[in-house]
């Protein structure tokens, strides 16, 4: 019995010495496959730290541009309209028919050329009346002064008569009766010359006013000829033979218009910035897209040398030769100034241009490789490129496009 109990604890004994062996090892062997994991990360990490603590400091990198100066003359396109040099709508100055039409749309004519006839036969008989009556008072005047000159020769016999008769009256050699009667007849000759005068002077007034009738009338008549008032090319013809045409406000629409399109003429508002550098006589060019490939020039004859004071603009025209006749008035085109520059500019890419709170400024690098924000004066905006006017002497390093991470007096590498 004692024998069996001793053998069951040793057993027992045994079975707990394996497990306690068997969780040794398995402990042992976790270990070392831990230290086998960490201990390369530890000495990789040792060297980067190492690496890191040997090497340099590390600085931002950035791209350099220089400032290139500014051309003496700038380009300006604007566009414009173009027109006729000159445009009239020809209206009915008297009422009638339309007798005879000469010309139709397209027809190119020349200054005092007849277009139409209007048919007025009232006003031609009113002026046959006028001249009967012109040459009515024309005779008037000569019956008047032909009794002027009668009561002349009448004073001229009354006269001698009186001379004659009032030395016999004073010696009493005649009655005082043929003498008062010699003196009275003299007066009366002498006023009845007056009559005859006045007479002479009012019928020379109806000879004017007659005459001023006659022109009157002439004039209005002459109306019944519709002339080109300059040359050019009929543009609208709103008439046909047989029309009624009216004065004033019933007449809607003109007989016809004309255009003198030899010289056409570009109206076009430049901006207060050009405004100063525009003068009289100044070359242009215009590029009209219908005519592709060709240049045509231009001169600037006036301006109006004040600015528009909603737009900032000057009204400017420029006038084109177009006896070619190749341009069309109502065509679109460009034109293009060539203006010559009044100050000295500095031109920089847009992207090196930095707007931000503190305001407008170029960030700059010295030789010592180190960057300062400079302050410029931006004029005109020529798309990729800018024009600075101000803060710039023309020799700087300019970051080609500075970021939001650069600070006043930091160093950087310049890329190659």
């Amino acid at each position: 019995m004692t024998q069996q109990t001793m053998n069951t604890s040793t057993q027992a004994t045994g079975k707990r010495s394996a497990i306690v062996v068997r969780v040794t090892g398995a402990v042992v062997l976790v270990l070392v496959l831990i230290a086998i994991g960490i201990f390369p990360r530890f000495a990789r990490d040792r060297e980067a730290l190492a690496a890191v603590n040997e090497a340099a400091a590390t600085h931002p990198v950035v791209g350099i541009t220089h400032p290139a100066k500014g051309e003496p003359t700038s380009e300006l396109f604007l566009p414009g309209n173009i027109q006729p040099l000159y445009t009239a709508n020809l209206y009915a100055r008297i009422d009638g028919y339309v007798e005879r039409r000469n010309v139709d749309i397209g027809s190119k004519v020349r200054a005092g050329e007849l277009l139409a006839v209007i048919s007025a036969p009232e006003v031609d008989q009113q002026l046959l009346q006028a001249r009967a009556a012109f040459a009515q008072a024309q005779a008037s005047v000569l019956q008047a002064k032909a009794a002027l000159g009668q009561a002349k020769a009448n004073v001229e016999l009354s006269r001698l008569t009186k001379e004659r008769d009032v030395p016999l009256g004073e010696q009493h050699a005649i009655s005082q009766q043929v003498v008062d009667a010699a003196v009275q007849t003299f007066d009366a000759r002498v006023a009845d010359v007056a009559a005859a005068e006045a007479n002479v002077t009012a019928a020379e007034a109806n000879v004017t006013a007659n005459s001023a009738n006659v022109s009157r009338l002439q004039q209005i008549q002459g109306f019944e000829r519709i002339v080109a008032p300059f040359s050019g090319v009929i543009t609208a013809r709103n008439i046909e033979r047989g029309d009624l045409v009216s004065t004033g406000k019933d007449a809607p629409k003109p007989l016809f218009s004309i255009a003198q399109s030899d010289t056409l003429r570009i109206q076009i508002d430049v901006p207060q910035s050009e405004a100063m550098n525009i003068a009289n006589g100044q070359t242009v060019l215009l590029d009209v897209k219908e005519r592709s490939g060709k240049k045509y020039t231009g001169t600037i004859i006036r301006n109006a040398t004040s600015l528009d004071g909603a737009a900032r603009t000057m009204l400017t025209e420029v006038q084109v030769d177009n006896r070619d006749g190749s341009l069309l008035a109502g065509m679109y085109a460009q034109v293009k100034f060539t203006l010559p520059q009044q100050r000295q500019s500095t031109i920089i890419p847009t992207s090196s241009l930095v707007i931000d709170h503190a305001g407008t400024h170029v960030v700059t690098v010295s030789a010592d490789h180190t960057i300062h924000f400079l302050p410029v004066v931006i004029g005109k905006d020529l798309g990729t490129t800018i024009e600075v006017i101000g803060g710039l002497q023309g020799n700087e390093a300019l970051v080609t496009t500075p970021n939001d991470l650069l600070t006043e007096g930091e160093h950087v590498e310049i890329r190659n």
